[in-house]
Order: C-alpha cells, then sequence, then structure tokens
C-alpha cells in the first residue's frame, strides 16, 4: 500500500498521531463494532430469501454491511462504550446520509467506508472530498472556498474502511488518508487488535445482542 511521507515537512510521525486520535483500547471497540456489523448483515440477509441467487444480492448485502456497522457505531456511542460522538449528514445530492464520529476535543473526525482492499483510502465521493481538509491543514494552502467541512484545520480526517465480500471483514483499515491515492499512515485493525487483546487484555465490549427485528426497525428510520 502506498504511504505518503509528506508528514516530514511537518516534523510529524503519521503512525504516532493516528495512535494517539484513536488508543488502543478503543481501535479493539471500533474493529468489535465492524465485526458485529458484519455478522448482524449476515444474520438479517437470511430474512430476506427472496433476494437470495438474484441479481443485486450482493449489492444488497454490502448495503447491509454498511448500515449494521452504523448501527453498532451508533450505540457504542449512545452507550458510551466509545468516547465518541457522531452526526448524521446527507452528502451533497441529499440522496444518502453517511456518519461522521468526531470527539470532544475536536482533533478528528471519521467516516466509514466500504472498500475492496486497503492499499488505498476509498474512492472519490463529494462528501468524503469535502471532509478531507488534511493536505491543506499539513502544508498550509488557503484554499477558503473550498472549505466546507465542518472542523477547523486542526481536526483531522480519518477514514474507517472495511471489505469485502465475505462473512467477516478481510480488513479493517484505519488510517489518515492524503487524497483518494494515498495515505499519511494507515493500521489495519483487524491484523492489530489480536495482539492489542493480548497485551492489553482488552475485552469486546459488553452490549446486549441486537435483535434482527431491531435492525430492521433502525433501517425502517433510515439510520
Amino acid at each position: 500500500m502506498k504511504i505518503d511521507d509528506g508528514f516530514r515537512i511537518q516534523k510529524e510521525n503519521p503512525r504516532k498521531k493516528l495512535e494517539e486520535l484513536i488508543v488502543p483500547t478503543n481501535r479493539a471497540l471500533i474493529t468489535d463494532a465492524v465485526n458485529k456489523g458484519y455478522m448482524l448483515a449476515s444474520k438479517a440477509s437470511k430474512d430476506f430469501p427472496f433476494i437470495s441467487g438474484q441479481e443485486g444480492t450482493t449489492d444488497f448485502l454490502s448495503r447491509m454491511k454498511s448500515l449494521a456497522i452504523k448501527f453498532y457505531m451508533k450505540q457504542y456511542c449512545d452507550k458510551g462504550i466509545l468516547p465518541f460522538k457522531y452526526k448524521v449528514k446527507p452528502n451533497e445530492t441529499k440522496n444518502h446520509d453517511y456518519l461522521l464520529i468526531y470527539n470532544d476535543e475536536g482533533s478528528f473526525h471519521l467516516t466509514i467506508n466500504q472498500c475492496k482492499n486497503m492499499n488505498k483510502p476509498a474512492v472519490p465521493a463529494g462528501y468524503r472530498i469535502q471532509e478531507n481538509k488534511n493536505f491543506q491543514s499539513y502544508f498550509d494552502f488557503d484554499f477558503n472556498e473550498y472549505k466546507t467541512s465542518d472542523f477547523n484545520d486542526d481536526n483531522l480526517y480519518l477514514e474507517l474502511d472495511h471489505g469485502y465480500q465475505s462473512e467477516q471483514p478481510m480488513f479493517i483499515g484505519l488510517g489518515i488518508p492524503k487524497n483518494d491515492k494515498s495515505w499519511y499512515s494507515v493500521i489495519d485493525l483487524a491484523k492489530e487488535t489480536p495482539v492489542l487483546r493480548r497485551n492489553f487484555i482488552t475485552k469486546p465490549a459488553d452490549i446486549k445482542e441486537i435483535d434482527v427485528d431491531t435492525f430492521k426497525e433502525f433501517i425502517r428510520n433510515k439510520g
């Protein structure tokens, strides 16, 4: 995967910065939320037998995974399991809402995206371009006409990218994107979390199993 070294100009270590923004315990909890989302989507999809083997099944399951992860991330934030807040925002065409995670300190904001791999950040989308001011923030370019994000220049944009067409995520990439082609730094949480569990004795969040009907209600209410 391509890692950009532009941070050297700022004498900033991107990996260290990322690990400070999302500490080990919270990285492990984020992994839990993504894993549970995949399991819930798989379970819920079995309630829709009419789409089995039909055209569009893959897209349907992908959408279910995205909604289930959104569902769990909101639950984790609402219950104080993760010490973050969130906003549900419309994209630029108002035809899709996305979840934006952020912290009280205003040091980062994060979108969640489903991708084919984590070799590079998620493909360009209007709302991701809008939220990503990392290049401007760290290289002091003045593009005021494009500053449509709710956050200031000290607030790093992060991505949580997961995928792909499997029952469990093959990767969970938490990273600082420079643009849609390169990362400042990225961590595969799917590989890191088992190590964290051994070293920090972290445990999955104690949250009651969500029944499929509750998830369906979440979907009916458009997340």
